[in-house]
């Protein structure tokens, strides 16, 4: 059993309520087991330090990952999930899709959900008949293994040049959730990008959507139901990050999924999520 499939067990014994949606990332866990993964950083580490110190997320940098082969590679692999028994039909038809894929098409995916390309992405998506957020999906869940080999090399140089900016230093998306971790520098708060899976260090007290540090404008809501996580709301912005409070540091609780009947109580709100890829319906 892998670490991620170890953490969601343990996740699901309290909240039996989420197997479906577990179900659906246990499943694309277990198509990329055997994917492609980048094992070595680039030779001139000294651009990806600069980068990162100018705030400059990395693969919008001209710096070469080889992301889009390896994670279009992975893209093309996500077509077994037709044969996952414990998907529904119609995600499973979803997936089947992706075999009509060419790899040259896939690397425009990855490539254009990294560069924010909405309209090359909208046009392969209609060609094959995969839903677009669906089909962002699988892009992101194919990009996040990809990385999985340097995750922490490069969380490790995020750390050393004290990044702590709003968007991730990897990908430039924004924060999908947070959570504590025991530091040499004490409990400090992280951030998780819920579309590369990179985490870095973030201010204690702010908001890491708009910047706002007003303790005035900020609140937090705690649910009776979910004692390991709390909602962090920020009134300037109207937005809230969903955050893991326990100490279990193998655990499910920074995946915007494992959080998500969160988003439902907070639906009628007037405050929104920012940065997770699942969303409720």
């Amino acid at each position: 059993m892998s670490a991620l499939e170890k953490a969601v067990t343990s996740w699901l014994e309290k909240r039996p309520y989420l197997e479906e949606v577990a179900a659906f990332a246990l499943a694309c866990e277990s198509v990329l087991a055997g994917g492609k993964v980048i094992t070595e950083l680039p030779k001139n580490l000294d651009d990806v330090k600069e980068k990162i110190g100018q705030g400059k997320p990395l693969l919008l940098s001209d710096i070469d990952f080889n992301i889009s082969d390896t994670a279009g590679e992975n893209l093309l692999m996500l077509a077994k999930l037709k044969d996952e028994a414990k998907l529904p039909d119609d995600l499973k038809a979803q997936a089947d899709k992706l075999s009509s894929l060419s790899l040259d098409d896939a690397k425009k995916v990855v490539q254009s959900v990294i560069s924010g390309d909405n309209e090359s992405f909208s046009s392969i998506a209609a060609v094959c008949g995969i839903k677009e957020d669906i089909l962002e999906y699988f892009a992101w869940v194919s990009i996040k293994k990809s990385l999985s080999g340097i995750k922490e090399a490069l969380e490790n140089i995020i750390s050393e040049n004290q990044y702590n900016a709003e968007v991730c230093p990897v990908c430039g998306e924004q924060a999908g959730t947070a959570f504590f971790k025991h530091t040499k520098r004490g409990r400090q708060r992280f951030l998780h990008c819920d579309h590369c899976g990179t985490d870095w260090a973030y201010k204690r007290i702010g908001c890491p959507y708009c910047g706002n540090n007003d303790q005035k404008k900020m609140s937090i809501k705690d649910s009776q139901d979910e004692t390991d996580m709390r909602i962090d709301l920020c009134h300037k912005c109207m937005s809230y990050i969903k955050t893991y409070i326990g100490d279990d540091e193998l655990n499910a609780g920074r995946e915007g999924w494992a959080s998500i009947h969160l988003d439902i109580l907070m639906k009628e709100t007037g405050f929104k999520p920012k940065g997770c890829l699942v969303k409720p319906e």
